[in-house]
């Protein structure tokens, strides 16, 4: 677990985790887009300036799961398995990730409830790019198993 995240059982509806930046740049986009296409380099929307502007886009974008497997990460150094096995995440783009955007994720605590087996947490999620806007919103959510 990451020695910066406070331990989740302390943690009560309003707090927030530590904010975290990740870089996104053209390696990281390609890299992510070879998981994708099972290690693949391809030219696609995510990978190639002219074919992002071909389908209407401004340039190359990073590929939705991108920020999804960003938020994913945190509540898993955060939760564990009460993340991997009994959490969930829905989130909303809001706008495209670009390479080279710098994004900051926040995440803060919105309810805690009690169940039989153990306290699930639900965060408010986001991420924010340098300019300040965000590009990804929604919730996670996952398990302190009961002991």
């Amino acid at each position: 677990m990451n020695a910066l995240l406070p331990p989740p059982e302390g943690l009560r509806p309003g707090d927030s985790l530590p904010p975290l930046a990740r870089a996104i740049g053209w390696e990281e986009i390609r890299r992510f887009n070879r998981y994708a296409t099972g290690g693949r380099d391809i030219r696609n929307i995510h990978t190639d300036d002219e074919t992002a502007r071909r389908a209407g886009l401004p340039r190359a974008v990073a590929a939705g799961r991108h920020p999804v497997a960003f938020i994913a990460e945190r509540m898993a150094d955060l939760l564990g398995a009460g993340f991997l096995a009994g959490g969930g995440l829905e989130v909303t783009f809001v706008k495209p990730i670009f390479p080279g955007d710098v994004l900051q994720l926040t995440a803060r605590l919105k309810e805690r409830t009690e169940e039989e087996r153990g306290s699930r947490l639900v965060f408010e999620v986001a991420l924010v790019n340098q300019a300040g806007a965000a590009v990804t919103v929604g919730t996670a959510s996952g398990l302190i198993p009961s002991r």
